[in-house]
């Protein structure tokens, strides 16, 4: 009987690869013979993206360096903004690799909160994995300092503001002030401070690099956390390999490559989309401000933001919190202080838990405070961040900070003790009836929930008083964690219904895996051929457009592979 296409296809494509393979020499590369760790097949399907957060972060990562070191080539600390214009307006696809450097930093930024959050609510720092958490703390510090200092380097107006509001910070600290702002301004010239920029963005990067090893090390050595139904929510949590797990390659480096393409192509793909809309907000932008906006920065028309990732602190020196003409704070700068209460005393808060916490218990609800803390501290930060974009520069009065921190603390605390001590007496057990119920409850408060938030956002952007801000910050919260409700109880009742009922994983034939990848890849042939007729300097961006949906296309390519080869 004649074989099949599909047949046919797969044997022609494993016989390429392994003539591939064989002129390459994959298999001296040892690749079945790496120490990695196997995984649990739920991990590359559905929902699983979120076990691969720090995967997410270390190609972001990886994105930097290789765009840094190409920037590098140009970067001339002497004549810092003359320098930054030259590489967007007359190198090669300049604009594009700078404006995609910036986002490559943002993407690390955001992609940390998120798996630090996400670890700190699974208890993910409790023994065996202390150190690594405290890795992981200092690994969030170092990616904010290297962006501090990347974004400082470009010598336009917003990058000075920066500087000066370091410098501020740096020479307000007590008896060390001068020897801080020395070491890390520089003699206080322009070229000096630029290439103290250069030195120290660099060597924040190295040391991300050296922590990020440890700190992969210590994953791979402490396994993945199980899933807590396997524990009973119980700690210390380790991972055993069981037969079904399958090994690394080729299973979790195709998932591993899929999420690259992605990653890379979103990493691209935004800022080249943001660049070509008109009249985006400084604060967003991906190139430096222009000759032409700066008069605007100096007069106030454009506030001098800082970056967006250090708002909250931008915001926070605004507070008239403490009288520093009396009292043991005497003579201490601002700078300083707000410095110390919004950033030192978090940091110090993070770097502790796993020594503070250290009970077995991993369920959120057996731990109110500490879960507590953790959502105030995302309210704070979101809160202080939007205020601090929407309202630059402007003081603000005891009475209102009080009411801001007062109300969502007063809120969150006494709504986790309560649902705690119903968990703890066992009446928030899953059934059917309280699921639908808990699902129709959080829809009707939903739909309810959004109608306040949108009066309330077009009440504060009509008056941007404190009071329309904290009215639209709590609705917004609730709207938030209503529609994380609406998700969790749905959720919970496809589990449910998993249980009880088989279901036959989702498949597509290799016919039609062929026929989906045949098509992306002759449209990502033709698109790839449009792109390269552009000219590389006038339209980098739009390059950049066709190059981030390329990859995109790449990753889905991949991912229909691994559903019909590996049914993931």
């Amino acid at each position: 009987m004649d074989k099949s296409l599909s047949e046919k296809v797969s044997e022609l494509s494993k016989n390429a690869m392994d003539k591939v393979n064989g002129l390459v020499g994959v298999e001296g590369l040892h690749i079945n013979e790496l120490p990695l760790k196997r995984v649990p097949s739920y991990m590359r399907r559905k929902g699983g993206i979120w076990y691969w957060t720090g995967a997410l972060i270390s190609m972001a990562f990886v994105y930097q360096v290789v765009t840094g070191l190409i920037l590098l080539l140009y970067y001339d600390p002497s004549n810092a903004y003359d320098g930054t214009e030259y590489l967007i307006n007359s190198v090669p696809y300049g604009a594009l690799i700078l404006s995609t450097h910036l986002y490559g930093a943002y993407a690390m930024i955001v992609l940390i909160y998120v798996h630090m959050f996400r670890n700190y609510f699974t208890a993910s720092y409790k023994k065996p994995r202390q150190l690594q958490w405290v890795l992981g703390v200092i690994l969030l510090g170092l990616t904010l300092g290297v962006a501090y200092f990347g974004y400082s380097m470009t010598g336009d107006q917003l990058s000075l503001d920066a500087t000066d509001v370091g410098r501020g910070i740096a020479s307000s600290t007590p008896l060390l002030g001068t020897f801080l702002e020395t070491i890390v301004f520089g003699n206080g010239t322009s070229a000096g401070t630029f290439m103290r920029m250069l030195g120290w963005h660099i060597i924040f990067t190295a040391l991300i690099g050296l922590v990020f090893g440890l700190h992969f090390y210590l994953a791979e050595s402490n396994t993945i956390m199980p899933s807590p139904e396997d524990t009973d929510h119980k700690f210390p949590a380790v991972d055993k390999e069981k037969p079904e797990y399958r090994p690394w390659w080729p299973y979790n480096f195709a998932f591993m490559t899929q999420l690259a393409m992605f990653s890379f192509g979103l990493i691209i793909l935004i800022p080249s989309i943001i660049a070509v809309i008109p009249n985006i907000p400084v604060l967003f932008s991906p190139f430096p401000i222009s000759p032409s906006q700066i008069p605007l920065v100096q007069s106030g028309v454009i506030p001098a933001y800082p970056p967006w990732f250090l708002l909250f602190l931008y915001k926070a020196v605004d507070f008239n919190i403490i009288s520093y003409e009396v009292g043991p704070l005497h003579g201490l700068a601002p700078y300083f202080l707000i410095s110390v209460i919004f950033g030192g005393i978090p940091a110090v808060y993070l770097l502790v838990l796993p020594f503070i916490d250290r009970s077995n218990d991993r369920h959120p609800l057996s731990r109110p405070i500490i879960t507590g803390i953790g959502i105030l501290m995302f309210i704070y930060l979101v809160i202080l961040s939007a205020w601090g974009a929407l309202l630059p520069g402007i003081p603000i009065q005891m009475t209102t900070v009080a009411v801001i921190f007062g109300v969502p603390f007063v809120i969150v605390m006494l709504g986790m003790w309560i649902i705690s001590n119903e968990y703890k007496k066992g009446r928030l057990l899953i059934t059917r009836n309280k699921l639908l119920t808990s699902y129709l409850a959080f829809l009707f408060i939903f739909i309810a929930a959004m109608l306040v938030f949108s009066q309330n956002v077009a009440a504060f952007m009509a008056k941007p008083d404190a009071l329309n801000l904290v009215s639209t910050a709590l609705t917004g919260g609730v709207t938030s964690f209503v529609a994380f409700g609406v998700m969790k109880s749905s959720d919970y009742t496809a589990r449910l219904e998993r249980e009880t009922v088989v279901h036959a994983p989702f498949q597509i034939s290799k016919n039609s895996g062929i026929i989906i990848s045949s098509t992306l890849a002759f449209i990502s042939v033709i698109l790839t051929y449009i792109i390269f007729t552009l000219n590389p300097i006038t339209q980098a961006m739009e390059f950049g457009i066709g190059l981030g949906i390329d990859l995109i296309l790449a990753g889905i390519i991949i991912r229909v592979y691994r559903l019909v080869e590996y049914h993931e």
